[in-house]
């Protein structure tokens, strides 16, 4: 027969060993118990790398770290009609390891889901929301009280995903304006020209397209972009477009950007001639190779050779374009 272990009574030393022991779930599972228990946890000074969080039919917080995480909070019975939800107490709560499909439920000790949360958040010592994600064609839950719910915590980055609509976008940028990076993947986003408003706020990183996500772009919608790092799939983007561009940003557009890169799918190769066309430039040999940081994602990108162009302002610009098996790709980094 099997009884208790009587956790809390073991020394300090050995009850550290015994949570580092633990998987991450089981470790919020046991920061629950009490304000002591989450105390211990937080001197621990374990680390999770990122937190998503995620509206969709429910409201969901995946956590990447040592090992991963997942929580699933339900609204209750009385919250289902036409309205949007308040994001507040959960009905039910469940939760499953990353590497096992066993679903756990958990007992709601009367938390909301801005308290579970915030637990997390204080016993990993992660005050971020890494990406805030929606996949619904309008967001189910009411924007201001999801507001609310994150609290205090900083959102990084939107991911606009899946069903996601464009009424719903618009909607998060406005309750969330604090917000630096911004990812459409998503059908509803392909048009940028329907959402003008949001191009021209000043994005640290504008990603636009991932994968078949394949963006309609017109040459207003590129120089209405104010973002230090832009990112772009289109078929549309020409070789005029592209020299028209490096001309407008010399005599002084797109005053924020440090990099932008483009993926142009449309299988065809890139004409360097009618990209320099009428531009002043200086080509840099091919064993010459810079490095370069983007300013939102971190990335480092490796420009070798290439072409610099000089601003009326004397920053000095860099661009350089590949041959790829679906097309172009043609990338330009503004050096500070």
């Amino acid at each position: 027969m099997s009884s208790d272990f009587p956790l809390l009574r073991l020394p300090e030393k050995a009850l550290n060993l015994v949570i580092q022991c633990m998987e991450y779930i089981e470790i919020v599972g046991f920061s629950l118990a009490s304000n002591k228990t989450k105390e211990t946890v937080k001197a621990l000074n374990l680390q999770i790398t990122t937190l998503y969080l995620t509206t969709e039919e429910i409201i969901k917080v995946h956590v990447e770290g040592p090992s991963r995480m997942f929580w699933n909070f339900y609204p209750g019975e009385e919250n289902a009609g036409p309205e949007p939800i308040p994001v507040y107490m959960p009905a039910r709560v469940t939760a499953m390891p990353g590497n096992t499909r066993e679903i756990l439920e958990y007992l709601n000790p009367g938390y909301s889901i801005q308290k579970w949360i915030d637990t997390v958040q204080y016993i990993f010592s992660h005050p971020v929301i890494d990406f805030l994600i929606f996949k619904r064609e309008t967001c189910k839950f009411d924007m201001s009280s999801l507001m609310k719910t994150i609290g205090t915590a900083t959102v990084k980055t939107f991911l606009f995903y899946d069903r996601c609509g464009v009424e719903s976008a618009k909607m998060a940028v406005r309750q969330f304006p604090n917000t630096k990076i911004m990812l459409a993947v998503c059908r509803d986003l392909e048009e940028p020209s329907r959402y003008k408003d949001i191009l021209v706020q000043n994005w640290d990183g504008l990603i636009l397209g991932h994968n078949d996500v394949i963006m309609h772009m017109e040459f207003d919608d590129l120089l209405l972009m104010n973002s230090k790092e832009i990112s772009i799939r289109s078929r549309d983007i020409k070789d005029k477009m592209i020299n028209q561009f490096l001309k407008h940003w010399i005599r002084g557009s797109n005053p924020r950007m440090e990099v932008i890169q483009l993926d142009i799918l449309d299988g065809r190769f890139l004409d360097i001639n009618a990209i320099l066309k009428g531009l002043n430039f200086h080509e840099i040999p091919l064993d010459q190779v810079r490095l370069f940081t983007k300013p939102a994602t971190e990335e480092t990108i490796e420009i070798v050779g290439g072409y610099d162009i000089r601003r009326v302002n004397r920053s000095v610009g860099t661009f350089k374009i590949e041959q790829r098996e679906e097309g172009g790709a043609f990338t330009f980094c503004v050096w500070n």
